[in-house]
């Protein structure tokens, strides 16, 4: 799902991670499913990406 919303933002995941105000490393950590975004990033990417993610539900 993240991938998904990277892709649909139009940003690179460097431009996604400088969004979120985190660096660039833990999000190909989370797309390689090393780690799991915690409840504040989540939080983060669904206040700041929530148009994206209702167009994904449709």
């Amino acid at each position: 799902m993240l991938s998904l919303i990277i892709e649909k933002s139009g940003l690179t995941k460097k431009e996604f991670a400088a969004d979120l105000g985190l660096h660039s490393h833990t999000i190909d950590k989370w797309l390689a499913g090393l780690f799991k975004p915690s409840a504040d990033n989540q939080e983060k990417i669904r206040l700041k990406h929530k148009n994206i993610i209702a167009k994904l539900y449709k």
